[in-house]
């Protein structure tokens, strides 16, 4: 069971799983709840360990009306600072830049700190009362965890590890080597919807044949599996190796319907973003030509890839043909959702804009392996305060303009609870069940 805000202001629980009451989405009472009990006390992926390469290098990361400062602040190590000064609150640091002086100085008073947050100078210390501490003036320090890349930040100093709250995540995610991954592309859009409204649209499949028809000829959304994966959770094949391309049962078409070449060149190219630029081409020349005897268009497109991996000069350890092939669709609790593969993934962070309950801020992030060799530069970071203003193609297209109807929706008088598929929809219900652990302890 989830819960709701009673008149009093107390959480209570409804009496149904699969009711979601819509408050949790509209209500500023609730979202002021998440500020106060989920977001101070849950690991957050900040950033990815590339956008702070060099010592110095720093990235603000903003949560709600918090700012936190990561940076960079010798070779080997990430730390996490509230953006503010002790003297003053003045805000430290904005966007992303470098230390150049080694040093973070405050542009108010000249305060000074080393990049490990120890203050270096309070100007005319001597008229400060002799109590002052020296830690009373430091920089405050977040818990700083870096997996697969990446940088989380938890402003509880009293949290479980990062580890721990992985849980499953890291032997599961293994075969995929996030860790040798880069950005392709970084694009950030302003949503108006709840942050979880615009997670939602991609941790179930059970919209896709009301929003996005065009993808029942080349996906069996049927058979999607669903399931928790500790605090988070995961949604596709569960690992397993696709053999055949075949469309949704939903349509009524028999294996002579439809041609198999045609469905996979249908899909790479609504799903472009998704692969590698050579790996569309590839398809392409395969839709072309004769199949190899005895191969499916599934299995010789699968044999494309691997040997496209494979051939990239990247250390890919033990991973089998089998691992290069896996794909799946992960919930990283409490905000990251996306679809990964070996070689490329495409992640989406959703985060409250500012303090408003009907806002959200959406990252989109295009990853993918780079050669040893190759010098990967971060690439540039685009933003779009309108979504409408660019064209994000058809399927992403009809995703953002859901989330406005679904947001302004809910608000209805007439809207008196969310009622979502036991199945399909399960790693949302999962996910307001977890936020519940937050809000409740």
């Amino acid at each position: 069971m989830v819960m709701t805000l009673s008149r009093e202001g107390e959480l209570i629980p409804t009496t149904q799983r699969n009711i979601i009451p819509k408050e949790r989405y509209v209500s500023q009472e609730f979202f002021d709840l998440e500020m106060e009990r989920l977001w101070p006390r849950v690991w957050q992926m900040a950033c990815r360990e590339e956008e702070v390469p060099k010592v110095g290098d720093f990235l603000e990361y903003i949560i709600g009306d918090q700012s936190i400062l990561v940076t960079r602040s010798d070779p080997e190590t990430i730390r996490a600072f509230y953006n503010t000064c002790p003297h003053r609150g003045t805000r430290l640091a904005a966007g992303v830049g470098n230390f150049a002086t080694g040093e973070i100085r405050c542009r108010y008073h000249a305060w000074r700190f080393e990049l490990d947050g120890t203050n270096k100078e309070v100007v005319d210390r001597f008229d400060f009362p002799e109590s002052m501490t020296d830690a009373e003036v430091c920089l405050g320090q977040i818990k700083v965890g870096r997996w697969g890349g990446f940088v989380f930040i938890n402003m509880d100093p009293d949290s479980e590890s990062l580890e721990s709250f992985l849980g499953p995540l890291p032997a599961m995610l293994a075969p995929y080597g996030f860790e040798k991954m880069r950005y392709r592309s970084y694009r950030t859009v302003i949503i108006p919807a709840n942050w979880k409204s615009a997670l939602d649209a991609f941790n179930e499949g059970y919209h896709v044949q009301g929003t996005h028809p065009q993808l029942l000829r080349w996906t069996d959304d049927t058979t999607m599996a669903y399931g928790p994966l500790g605090k988070h959770n995961h949604m596709g094949g569960e690992g397993k190796v696709k053999h055949e391309m075949r469309p949704s049962p939903r349509l009524g078409l028999r294996p002579g319907d439809y041609d198999e070449r045609e469905l996979l060149a249908v899909m790479i190219d609504e799903l472009g973003g998704l692969f590698l630029k050579e790996e569309r081409q590839k398809v392409l020349d395969l839709k072309n030509n004769p199949l190899p005897e005895g191969k499916t268009a599934m299995d010789a497109y699968n044999d494309i890839r691997v040997q496209m991996l494979r051939g990239k000069g990247i250390d890919l350890g033990d991973l089998t043909d089998e691992q290069l092939l896996m794909s799946d669709d992960v919930h990283f609790f409490p905000n990251v959702v996306g679809p990964i593969y070996p070689g490329s993934t495409t992640l989406f962070r959703t985060r409250p804009n500012g303090l408003d309950p009907h806002s959200a801020i959406k990252d989109l992030w295009t990853l993918e392996w780079v050669a040893p060799d190759e010098d990967r530069q971060m690439c540039e970071r685009k933003f779009y305060p309108d979504w409408a203003a660019k064209d994000w193609g058809l399927v992403t297209n009809q995703d953002y303009a859901n989330m406005a109807h679904v947001q302004a929706g809910m608000r209805s008088r007439g809207c008196t609870g969310l009622r979502l598929n036991p199945r399909q929809e399960h790693n949302v219900i999962h996910m307001h069940e977890v936020i519940d652990d937050y809000l409740c302890s």
